[in-house]
């Protein structure tokens, strides 16, 4: 369990049928808008980057927050429609030795 104050991955997703490459930027915008406003005012949140998955029309967008809570209010102020918010953790890849690595001695 994280402490007040910690940031912890949230992963969002949205399902997008026929949206455009427009509207995914326009989509981007205001997330980070929103996220953007949020943090100023002192809430722990950030925006961090989105995938879209073209063939099943899903969006995958990634925050750390303080809380689900806080990520749930972002989505809602950007009035983009999202079907879960859920914890995240990041596994490091192999040429990121800043985030560390996993021992793969036998």
């Amino acid at each position: 369990m994280s402490q007040p104050g910690q940031e912890r991955l949230f992963v969002v997703e949205r399902r997008l049928p026929r949206v455009s490459e427009h509207q995914l930027v326009v989509l981007q915008t205001a997330l980070t808008g929103a996220a953007s406003r949020f943090h100023a005012r002192g809430d722990g949140v950030r925006y961090l980057s989105s995938i879209f998955l073209a063939r099943t029309d899903r969006l995958l967008s990634l925050f750390a927050a303080d809380s689900a809570e806080t990520v749930q209010a972002v989505n809602e102020a950007a009035l983009i429609p999202f079907t879960s918010i859920e914890p995240a953790v990041e596994l490091p890849g192999p040429a990121d030795p800043e985030k560390g690595q996993f021992d793969d001695q036998p």
